[in-house]
């Protein structure tokens, strides 16, 4: 809910409950304002784009080592 509802429904109490009062017509212009701010259509805002697009960073391809891949075996000591 908005300032403007708010406003709205305290015009048309005040118009419901005091309908000689000496300022109705003053409060019917602001009630017709306020329903026009209401009513109107708000203007198209404008996407501000980004600069350039985010790229991953490359990384260079794991060379295949065949030495890693084997299991590694440390000779036995002898005593």
């Amino acid at each position: 809910m908005d300032e403007n509802t708010l406003i709205e429904n305290a015009i048309l109490a005040f118009l419901h409950h005091y309908p000689e009062h000496k300022w109705v017509e003053d409060y019917k212009v602001i009630l017709a304002k306020i329903k026009a701010l209401k009513n109107a259509k708000p203007e198209d805002t404008t996407v501000q784009k980004r600069g350039r697009p985010a790229k991953r960073q490359r990384t260079k391809k794991a060379s295949s080592n065949e030495a890693s891949t084997k299991a590694t075996q440390t000779p036995k000591e002898e005593t």
